[in-house]
């Protein structure tokens, strides 16, 4: 069970992933299936934080970046497009938040779709 201090940090990370705490929830209860395109992303690909540790989401696609904030384990994320990055956990590849939140390892995110390549 989380507390109110663990809602807030959760309820943040969502903001930050470019989620709609409502839309999961309502997703959650059974709603009609959400897409990116609900949420004005264009053709984002949703993903899920699988990281034991909160993620962080960094400047660009790589270790060397400065760290721009945190998204937590099982947070919901859209993706934009992936890139060639830092070598992390033997996966180089780097996702590009929607909204152009920032980056984050792709070793520590389950795409639920395909994700293009970013146009350089």
């Amino acid at each position: 069970m989380m507390n109110r201090h663990s809602m807030r940090r959760t309820a943040a990370a969502v903001v930050l992933a470019g989620g709609i705490a409502a839309g999961t929830l309502a997703g959650a209860m059974g709603a009609s299936a959400t897409t990116s395109a609900d949420y004005g992303y264009g053709q984002s690909v949703e993903g899920r934080v699988v990281s034991p540790q909160p993620l962080n989401v960094r400047y660009g696609p790589g270790t060397g970046h400065w760290i721009t904030g945190t998204v937590n384990n099982g947070m919901h994320v859209w993706i934009t497009c992936k890139t060639e990055g830092t070598n992390v956990g033997g996966n180089d590849r780097w996702y590009q938040l929607a909204d152009d939140q920032g980056w984050v390892s792709a070793y520590y995110v389950n795409n639920y779709d395909y994700v293009p390549w970013c146009n350089s």
